[in-house]
């Protein structure tokens, strides 16, 4: 999968399986966080039922602290496996 941020006129994009996304506004955080609700939030929601996932979270040092009720499918979500579990990795290339 490729992603691209790109830079138009003063602002952010993020090119995405051929959809543009204006990035405005929220920090790079925060798209992780919702990335993290929706994954954990629609097992939660398909499991109980009701409209809502809410997820409590805060950022102490350099550690970011979430609580929230669970569905027991946690590991179903890949954003939650890789904070959790670990598994990611990135290889920088040079400019040359």
């Amino acid at each position: 999968m490729i992603i691209k941020l790109l830079r138009k006129n003063s602002e952010y994009y993020v090119d995405i399986k051929d959809s543009m996304i204006k990035v405005s506004g929220l920090r790079p955080i925060d798209y992780l966080l919702i990335a993290l609700v929706y994954g954990l939030g629609i097992r939660y929601i398909d499991k109980y039922g009701g409209d809502e996932c809410v997820i409590d979270c805060e950022i102490v040092n350099e550690e970011l602290r979430c609580k929230t009720y669970c569905s027991g499918h946690e590991d179903g979500c890949f954003v939650y496996k890789l904070l959790v579990h670990g598994g990611f990795s990135l290889r920088c290339l040079s400019q040359s």
